[in-house]
Order: C-alpha cells, then structure tokens, then sequence
C-alpha cells in the first residue's frame, strides 16, 4: 500500500512540474541577463552622456552595484523587477522592460504584422506574457475624448488633446470635429490648444491637427542619430529602411549647439525634412497657443517642437518632458529570462542642432501651476490666456 501511495505522490510531481509554465532563473542566468541588457545600453542607448549631464548619474560605472542588486533578488518577479529599475535609471520615459501581458499584447498587435522582430511567438518568451486575451483593435483604443469649446463665448476657443491617438481609434473621426468646431470660431481673436498630461501617441495626429487648422504648409527639419555599432540598433535601422549618412557628415553649423558626443558615439544620422501642409477648410487666422506641462512626451513632444520652431503657437506652462520627433523604440529579448526590453533608439537633433532629449521645450511663458483644472478660474495657465488676451 505504502509503495502505491509513493508512486502516486511521485506522478503528481512529475504532472505539477510538466505542466508549470513557469520556472525559477539561476543566479548565473539573472547575471547573464543583466549583462545582456548592460551591454546592449552600453553600445546602442543614445543618451548615456545626456544622463550624465542632468542628472549627475554616470550609468555605466554602477555596473558593480547593478550585479549586486540582482544577486539580491529571491525571485523571477523580483529580478524583473530590478531590471526595470536599474533601467530607470536612465531617466527616459522609452526605456524599460515590458512587465506584463496587456503590454505585450499590445506591441504584439502593433509591431508583428511589421516584420521587424522575430521573437513575439518565441516558446521561451517570459511566462509573464503567457495566457493572454486577444488583443485586438477594438482595445488597442482608449484614453479620454477631445473636448472642444469656448473659453470665452465667440471670443476664445478651446480644445483639449489628451493624446496623440483618437479614443475612438479614428484619427479622421476627430479631425471631421476638430474641422467642424473650426467653422464655428473661424472669427474668434484666439485659439487655445491644451496638450498638458499628453504623454504622445501618433505624430501623425498633431501633422492632422495642423492640417485641419491652417492653409499654411510646413517644412519640419531636423536630424536624428543613430549608434550603429550596436547589432540591435544596426539590424533595426536596416528592417526601417533609414537613409544613413556617415556621422563625419554632419552639418558643421549645427555642431556649435549640438551635444558633444554627437561625432563621437554616434555612427550615422538620418536628415529628416517633413512637410505639414495646409488644407484647413476654415483657416484660423487668429492667436495660437498651445499649453504643456513636464509630462509632454515623444509624439506630444514633436508637436511643441513644431510650434516653437515654426512659431505656429505662443507656448504656455512648464518645460516638456523631451524625446520628441524620434523613432520608436527598439526591442530585445533577453537570452534566458525571455523578458522584452524597450530602448530609445536614436537622438533626436533639432535643424540648429538642440537635442530635445536634454533641452526639451521651454515655453514661451512659464507658469509655475501647470495643474490643468476643470474650473477655469482656477487654472494658472487659462488665466495667462486671458491676462494676455486682455480679457477681465
């Protein structure tokens, strides 16, 4: 009886160990990992020096103190933990390790049918990506809806963008309203456009923004670089197609203000020139400006780009929160984890050289209260609006 009940015991064992998806690293396999994803920093991150210089933080001499961090860590779900936090370190809103499975999802959902990356059906993928919903377009929407209206009755119009995506998932959907409420207040003195809290999305909605506003056309300049001594970047600019120049052959005018390592850690540069044409139905001839805050990011980012450089709007509120006009950010897996990690891809250069990533966009105006408030009166930078637009 004794012996039936041992060989019982052991095939539940053998059951529960087959069919656990799960599994617990080794030290060596963490230590592995994490020398992956250092080394993977270390050759293709843009903004090591940028980091440097803002934040006083020289991530790539911590590498002792990063291994002692993982050594410490008791558990998969821990290590991964840590890993994302040494990785915000790097103090950029692109740069981090995909931590669950709606994430996933949704990268899947957007980057597979590209063919840039061959590890979204990989058996060995991290369990923290297993037993998934479908994710599909119906929820790849979401965020809040635009809202238009008046500040000020036939005087001042409103319309608050809370990201560079329709919560619809119909960018034409937004632009057939935005063009509407234009025909409205095609006579006001001014226009407010409020992209405070707007953390990015698709360029493509701010460049239909513009169009739908104005019959003006522009031409957006700029540079972005790229460390092509890295594998994953290397093979990453080759999947995109972008047009590389040898970094040697970078504008001399635009070095005066670019950042010192430009010619030193950077490989090649792509120029970029984008035009932003003017098809607007009911053109707004009046005032434009445009609040932010620190949390404007990547896609919300290049649109306070575009206005400050083009002068298409008088900019309110704090400092921006940087990246903009960049490409996406690369992913990679880790060997033995198989976690995904995110990593901003290259810098981006502004046509007179600034790095957005380290100078971001000052405002016109700054207003130290950049909460955006649903009560105008209590909101600092409406106020600014109206003080300059001499209204009581």
């Amino acid at each position: 009886m004794k012996w039936r009940i041992s060989i019982i015991c052991l095939l539940i064992c053998f059951i529960t160990v087959g069919c656990s998806s799960t599994r617990t690293l080794t030290e060596e396999e963490k230590l592995d990992d994490f020398e992956q994803l250092y080394n993977e920093v270390k050759e293709g991150y843009p903004y090591l020096e940028v980091n440097k210089r803002k934040y006083k933080e020289d991530w790539l001499t911590n590498k002792e103190n990063f291994k002692k961090r993982v050594e410490k860590t008791s558990s998969d779900k821990d290590f991964t933990k840590e890993l994302n936090d040494i990785l915000r370190e790097l103090n950029n809103g692109h740069t981090e390790v995909i931590m669950d499975n709606s994430y996933f999802n949704m990268l899947k959902e957007v980057y597979e049918p590209l063919g840039w990356y061959d590890f979204f059906d990989d058996k060995d993928l991290n369990p923290l990506y297993e037993l998934s919903e479908v994710y599909n377009e119906s929820n790849m929407t979401g965020g809040r809806n635009i809202e238009l209206k008046d500040l000020v009755e036939d005087k001042i119009g409103y319309m608050y963008i809370p990201q560079m995506n329709s919560a619809s998932g119909s960018i034409d959907d937004d632009m057939k309203k935005i063009n509407s409420y234009m025909k409205d207040i095609e006579s006001y003195q001014s226009l407010v456009i409020d992209i405070r809290g707007n953390t990015g999305g698709n360029d493509q909605y701010w460049m239909d923004l513009v169009s739908t506003i104005s019959d003006k056309s522009y031409k957006c300049k700029g540079y972005r670089l790229f460390r092509n001594s890295s594998k994953v970047i290397e093979n990453y600019t080759k999947v995109r197609n972008v047009k590389l120049n040898d970094i040697d052959e970078l504008p001399k005018n635009i070095l005066k203000n670019a950042p010192k390592e430009s010619t030193e850690m950077f490989t090649h540069f792509e120029y970029n020139e984008e035009t932003v044409e003017g098809k607007g139905e009911n053109p707004f001839k009046g005032k434009i400006y445009l609040l932010v805050d620190d949390y404007v990011f990547s896609g919300a980012e290049s649109f306070s780009i575009f206005c400050k450089e083009q002068n298409f709007a008088t900019i309110i509120g704090s400092k921006t929160g940087g990246d903009g006009y960049v490409y996406d950010p690369v992913l990679f897996k880790l060997n033995n984890s198989g976690l995904l990690v995110r990593m901003s891809s290259t810098m981006y250069l502004t046509d007179s050289g600034i790095c957005d990533e380290e100078e971001k966009v000052t405002p016109d105006i700054e207003v130290n209260n950049t909460k955006r408030y649903t009560i105008s009166k209590l909101d600092s930078c409406l106020n600014k609006v109206l003080e300059l637009e001499n209204i009581n």
